[in-house]
């Protein structure tokens, strides 16, 4: 049981780090929003419409929706509360933005394995008719729509907790059983996806020994970058997404991590979830990275668009140059003195 004065030195310093590392996570939080919104930005202008499209600006949606969450619940649930101890916070509010961020993590995680799965289909069955465009768009509005649902319907079912008895500090989200049944879906997920794409690999080393062809090693080698680039994409949610797993099923209200006695105990769990904060926020700026030097329409068009920031602002500067008012020196004489010279501001020229 912690002291008075042990509970008041964490509070203390709780202030202390709050004001220091929240502002730096909601600065991430802002570039992984504007970071996506380019690339998303960037595939709607190349006019291409493939299932591979669909699924990866669904996932940069899928990205801003976890920056922009994760930015309200540190604001809501976390700084405001502690640096102004008058504001009082609704737990349903609360708890919504906890389920939103639940079934984001959800939601990014179905998103991988559509891709996988996606990929497998088109290295198995090569000739297998691809065009399914509006099927995966159907498929990837049913993953936005059904995990954080589940979460809402799942927290409206219980007697006096979730939704129907905000208040209740022991609710059913931060029971053991609940944190560790959405860490395992996670977990189970990622292995059907490491299982999808260690069977890909395979299946391309042994098209690599088959085909002998040019035009068959060419497909191969585009088969083998279209995996890499997903790998890559897989590998950083991956790095992303563990620490906050890990922290999210291990920190429920009976697990014996939150029950610290000591502000050792207190540091450990605080710079955890500094770390995973850290992990998650860097995956989301991560994957606009690697979509554009991984993925040719969007490296395209993200040049495009620098090209034309570019000549914006060479256009505005070439402007203000021609608007600067000239002067011409007339030579003033005076019967008694000296010559002068003054100067006279002359209109600028039309453009």
């Amino acid at each position: 049981m912690l002291s008075m004065e042990m509970r008041r030195e964490i509070y203390e310093l709780t202030i202390q780090n709050y004001r220091i590392v929240v502002p730096i996570f909601l600065t991430m939080c802002i570039m992984g929003v504007l970071a996506n919104a380019i690339v998303i930005i960037a595939l709607i202008k190349t006019k291409v419409r493939t299932p591979t499209v669909t699924i990866i600006s669904s996932l940069s949606f899928s990205d801003m929706w976890t920056s922009s969450v994760v930015a309200a619940s540190l604001l809501y649930n976390s700084y405001i509360p502690i640096l102004y101890p008058k504001f009082e916070t609704n737990p349903c509010i609360s708890l919504t933005l906890e389920l939103f961020r639940t079934g984001g993590l959800i939601t990014g995680t179905l998103h991988l394995l559509i891709i996988s799965i996606h990929h497998y289909i088109g290295i198995t069955k090569p000739y297998y008719k691809r065009n399914y465009t509006t099927k995966t768009f159907i498929v990837c509005t049913l993953i936005w729509i059904i995990p954080p649902l589940f979460l809402i319907i799942l927290a409206s079912s219980f007697q006096n907790q979730g939704f129907r008895d905000c208040w209740e500090f022991d609710n059913f989200y931060h029971t053991r059983i609940f944190r560790v049944s959405v860490s395992s879906i996670i977990v189970i997920i990622f292995f059907i996806i490491i299982f999808c794409y260690a069977r890909m690999i395979y299946l391309l080393r042994l098209k690599r020994k088959k085909w002998q062809s040019r035009s068959a090693s060419n497909k191969t080698k585009n088969d083998n970058k279209t995996v890499n680039t997903t790998v890559w994409i897989c590998s950083s949610f991956f790095i992303g997404w563990a620490p906050a797993t890990l922290q999210f099923s291990i920190t429920c209200s009976t697990c014996d991590l939150m029950r610290y006695e000591t502000i050792q105990g207190y540091k450990l769990i605080f710079y955890f979830s500094c770390l995973q904060l850290t992990f998650l926020l860097g995956k989301t700026l991560m994957n606009p990275l690697i979509y554009s030097l991984r993925i040719p329409e969007v490296d395209k068009e993200l040049r495009k668009m620098n090209n034309g920031v570019k000549k914006f602002f060479a256009n505005l500067k070439r402007r203000e140059i021609t608007n600067q008012p000239k002067y011409n020196t007339k030579i003033n004489e005076h019967n008694d003195g000296p010559a002068s010279k003054t100067l006279i501001k002359e209109s600028a020229t039309s453009m």
